[in-house]
């Protein structure tokens, strides 16, 4: 019987290539591989957090970015990544030269003017956008719960994991920019803050959360989303950040929850919905709330953070009844 490994001699031996010639191939490969797709390791590295691996991951993909754009080696990823409508986010807009307001006095009240609005109809409803981070998941369904069949559309655009301390991850104003292009919404519920608390890059450097200049910075980053959405006839409700069991939250929740109501209050067109009263009447973290008929509902994630249907749904009571006389959806 032949034994099946003693093949036949080759026509003509294979030519054998030294073990550092492969490797070298391999690199080479791998090196062109990076230039290639050197933008998007880049924006990964500046996606990361804070730390020691995201300083060494820039020193690296800094370099390789220079290079792709020196050689072009960048054009055939940002060719591909346009023909499929993947066009990477813009980058974070500069704050120096936004003008914020003075925190308004103790004991004021935000003003308003006088809109002139339309009578809605089926065929012409309010259009509304809910937009910001994971918090407002809920909203947009609370809204719809609540508004039953008047005459609203609405539209989200919620990102989980996103807010205004890290433009590099979703550049928010950008991004709103582009929602009021598309929607033209006519009413717009925004939040953030889940997210944000963690320092910030700014273009003079790092700025420590908890510290004045990260509280001007993100003061300045509010004004940047409220002028995004700006147009007359458009309002606003800013969504203020819950009560959580989160410290770090809670530590840089008053910079935050100061900043909004700042902006808010030399804004007549845009409101602050103060989700504390609805969620945390006591002043504390609760869970469950008295549902009216001597039982106790649930309001909150298990998370400790985010608003449950039950709690989004009673954070929006007051804004939709202003909504209601607002927008004529008696």
């Amino acid at each position: 019987m032949t034994d099946e490994r003693n093949f036949p001699p080759e026509p003509v031996a294979r030519r054998r290539s030294p073990a550092g010639q492969a490797l070298a191939v391999m690199f080479t490969g791998l090196l062109v591989a990076c230039l290639l797709n050197a933008d998007r390791l880049d924006h990964t590295a500046h996606t990361q957090p804070f730390g020691w691996q995201r300083t060494w991951d820039l020193r690296a993909t800094g370099p390789l970015k220079a290079v792709s754009h020196a050689t072009g080696l960048n054009l055939p990823r940002k060719w591909l990544a346009k023909s499929a409508g993947n066009v990477d986010p813009p980058p974070p807009q500069d704050t120096k030269t936004v003008v914020t307001a003075p925190p308004p006095p103790k004991g004021t009240t935000t003003t308003t003017r006088p809109l002139v609005v339309r009578t809605p109809t089926v065929a012409a409803p309010v259009r509304i956008l809910v937009a910001g981070d994971s918090l407002m998941g809920w909203i947009g369904p609370a809204l719809t719960k609540q508004l039953g069949s008047r005459p609203v559309k609405i539209t989200e655009d919620f990102e989980v994991g996103t807010g205004l301390a890290r433009p590099d991850v979703t550049n928010w104003p950008a991004q709103l920019t582009s929602d009021m292009t598309s929607y033209d919404p006519e009413v717009v519920v925004v939040g953030f803050g889940g997210n944000d608390a963690q320092d910030m890059s700014t273009d003079e450097g790092r700025v420590t959360v908890g510290s004045k200049a990260w509280a001007a910075e993100y003061q300045r980053r509010v004004a940047q989303v409220l002028n995004a959405i700006e147009k007359p006839g458009r309002t606003v409700y800013w969504v203020g950040l819950p009560i959580t069991t989160r410290a770090n939250i809670e530590q840089a929740a008053p910079a935050m929850v100061g900043a909004e109501r700042a902006e808010i209050a030399a804004r007549p067109w845009a409101h602050f919905i103060d989700t504390h009263k609805t969620l945390s009447p006591d002043g504390t973290y609760t869970a469950y709330l008295p549902d009216g008929s001597g039982g106790e509902v649930k309001v909150r994630e298990n998370d400790g953070v985010h608003p449950n249907l039950a709690g989004a749904t009673r954070i929006v009571a007051p804004l939709v009844e202003r909504l209601i006389k607002e927008r004529k959806l008696f």
